[in-house]
């Protein structure tokens, strides 16, 4: 996406490495593997003049997007949005994100999962 747009990108790691020394780090809960986590990001990638877009793939409880957006806030960057790939409404995440003001988009909703069928959410404008 970030070359498609043009923009240079900043990658989270959930594991420091050798060469990250100075960094941002903010704690979350991790659904997916049942306990909490950390992200880190470099300093030397984050200034205080960055308008940062948020991308990642899903948004269940919305954790880990608020971990960045605390680590984009930290930074005295801007968060301008959250982008994700899949949504699931049936969880809280939209709404635990709600406080910071930025819009969210995702490009599919789910509205739930039962019995092996995803039900998805359809949108205003939606065309059939």
């Amino acid at each position: 996406m970030a070359k498609y747009l043009q923009v240079p990108v900043v990658y989270a790691r959930k594991e420091r490495n050798m060469v990250m020394a100075d960094t941002f780090q903010a704690g979350y809960s991790s659904k997916t593997v049942g306990k909490d986590r950390e992200l880190i990001v470099s300093k030397k990638h984050l200034d205080p003049n960055d308008r940062v877009l948020v991308v990642d793939d899903f948004l269940s409880s919305g954790s880990s997007q608020e971990a960045l957006l605390r680590i984009i806030s930290e930074a005295d960057a801007t968060a301008v949005g959250v982008g994700v790939l899949l949504e699931k409404v049936y969880e809280s995440g939209r709404q635990s994100l709600s406080g910071f003001n930025i819009p969210i988009q995702s490009l599919c909703r789910v509205a739930s999962v039962k019995e092996g069928a995803i039900q998805l959410l359809e949108e205003e404008g939606f065309e059939q």
